[in-house]
């Protein structure tokens, strides 16, 4: 059966174009008149086209049709074992992202670029064409990136989907807290049965154990399970009073920006696509085993925005260096003191040996 591509071809294929009624014409004259290089003269080209012409010509005008002049192949293409690898590792992680997929690529040997992969998953037809999105021109934001882990975490809270909800909850909702460090991309997740300050002040009493490094500032929306209304009251909030014991700055976004929470927005949009819209519950034993193996499976995937590492691999990277770094000027101090030392008891030997 012809695919649509064959069809249109074919159609191609069938079409005489001028430039071969063209050709045909100098190879006639050339043929008439036994002279390559009058019938070049007289239709303006070289000799060396009208004799190339003529050793293709055959009798037919199919024969002066100009073929492509694309190579079968390439030295630098993929290999057969690099195209399995590619299929294996895509069939079995491509549900973490591509980056996760070229991350394992790499581990099993592949040397090539990432947008190589992702170009032979494309001409393999691995991944499903997406519908392409209407981009419009934004205005530069100021990106307030963190340098280390700790510095700046968002916090909110995502309604869980009543579709994936297969067992009796009597009507009542469920709620995910969700913490993202913005320099790892490390997430805490917490499953809550009420959206009050009480369930996130208990949540960020435990925050910094399961985080596994300090907080210096913690950002929310303007949502009521965070902060109370400015314009109703003065009165701190639960969760407020809760950062101010943990010593940790407060920051509120904007009203009607979530923009600016964009880290720990992203991250509900990619649970509502990679986990909740592929999962129904049979029971809240499930639900809450679900949620906790996918933490960690989110903190150990691989990221292009963090140079094909993981959220896990990122945090211990930083405390590694940073432990080498103390190491090293601790020992350089103890050096330079060791030093000074030595130096003084010099001085007072030569002292000592001039006075004799």
């Amino acid at each position: 059966m012809q695919t649509k591509k064959t069809k249109e071809r074919i159609s191609l294929m069938s079409i005489i174009t001028e430039g071969m009624r063209y050709r045909k014409r100098i190879i006639e004259y050339a043929i008439k008149h036994n002279n390559n290089a009058k019938a070049a003269r007289r239709y303006n080209t070289s000799r060396q086209n009208v004799s190339r012409w003529r050793q293709l010509y055959d009798g037919t005008i199919e024969s002066l049709r100009k073929k492509s002049r694309r190579p079968h192949s390439h030295p630098n293409q993929h290999t057969e074992e690099e195209l399995e690898l590619i299929r294996h590792n895509y069939r079995y992680h491509s549900h973490r992202g591509l980056a996760h997929v070229y991350r394992k690529c790499m581990d099993s040997g592949y040397s090539r670029s990432y947008e190589s992969m992702c170009r032979k998953i494309r001409q393999m037809g691995l991944n499903a064409p997406k519908k392409k999105k209407v981009h419009y021109k934004k205005k530069k934001k100021k990106v307030n990136v963190a340098e280390y882990p700790g510095e700046k975490v968002q916090i909110d809270v995502k309604y869980v989907p009543n579709s994936c909800i297969g067992f009796s909850s009597y009507h009542s909702q469920y709620y995910q807290i969700t913490a993202i460090d913005v320099y790892s991309r490390k997430r805490v997740i917490e499953l809550v049965r009420e959206n009050s300050t009480y369930t996130t002040s208990e949540f960020a009493k435990k925050l910094e154990k399961r985080m596994g490094f300090p907080i210096k500032q913690i950002q929310t929306d303007n949502g009521k399970e965070f902060c109370n209304d400015p314009d109703q009251t003065e009165k701190k909030s639960r969760f407020e009073k809760e950062l101010e014991k943990l010593k940790i700055e407060y920051i509120r976004t904007a009203p009607y920006s979530p923009w600016q929470n964009s880290y720990v927005e992203r991250s509900h949009r990619e649970d509502e696509e990679r986990f909740y819209q592929k999962r129904r519950f049979s029971s809240e034993e499930e639900m809450y085993k679900t949620h906790k193996r996918y933490e960690t499976i989110i903190n150990s995937t691989y990221r292009r925005i963090l140079e094909f590492k993981s959220s896990n691999e990122v945090v211990e990277e930083y405390f590694r260096k940073a432990a080498q770094k103390l190491y090293f000027s601790s020992c350089f101090n103890q050096g330079t003191l060791r030093s000074k030392a030595l130096d003084k008891i010099f001085e007072e030997k030569i002292e000592k040996d001039s006075s004799f």
